[in-house]
């Protein structure tokens, strides 16, 4: 008799916990998933795209990048009235270069990164720009087209830090991360300087 009501507890049990409220479904970082509806319609979106940009994959495949040390030239000299306080080319076939600008406990920090060869940074960062994925909890990604570039800034409000990204002349990546709101720091980039890549 014992083990025919601990069965049954046991039966009562499972299907409590079938029938149960189902969880919300989260990532691995705790914010809700994009649905699965509206990965597939930008899964699709990429790949309707993608026969256009193959001759720019194509292209940037076969071009050989430029080293990190090739790239430190390109750096700004100054941010948002800070000189350069240090650079750092990225050694053992690195293809990033970046500056730091301004006091250490608050610097800016600028990278350009060439997209040519066998790494896909100019097509992973349009995929991004696609799927318009969003970050951890406290975090935000904003992704809106300024000056027809499209751009990816990553907003950090707890710890007052944004990035924002984009892609230039269809080759390097450009990042700069401070302390200021994203459309400041997109006010500190000198396209003028970004012209010596061309």
């Amino acid at each position: 008799m014992k083990t025919n009501v601990i069965y049954l507890l046991i039966a009562l049990f499972l299907g409590a916990c079938k029938d149960g409220p189902k969880a919300e479904n989260k990532d691995d970082l705790g914010q809700p998933a994009t649905s699965v509806v509206e990965m597939a319609k930008a899964k699709e979106n990429i790949k309707e795209q993608e026969p256009s940009n193959k001759d720019v994959w194509k292209a940037l495949k076969s071009t050989t990048p430029l080293s990190s040390e090739q790239l430190l030239p390109y750096l700004p000299k100054m941010i948002n009235g800070h000189k350069m306080a240090n650079q750092y080319a990225y050694p053992g076939g690195g293809q990033m270069a970046t500056g730091g600008y301004g006091p250490a406990d608050n610097q800016y920090n600028f990278s350009i990164e060439d997209g040519a060869g066998s790494k896909a940074i100019v097509k992973n960062f349009f995929n991004s720009y696609k799927l318009r994925l969003q970050g951890p909890v406290e975090t935000e990604y904003i992704y809106l087209e300024r000056d027809g570039y499209e751009t990816i800034a990553f907003l950090q409000p707890k710890i007052s830090r944004n990035q924002i990204s984009f892609i230039y002349n269809n080759r390097f990546r450009i990042s700069l991360e401070g302390p200021d709101k994203a459309i400041d720091l997109w006010s500190y980039i000198d396209f003028e300087n970004l012209k010596k890549l061309d």
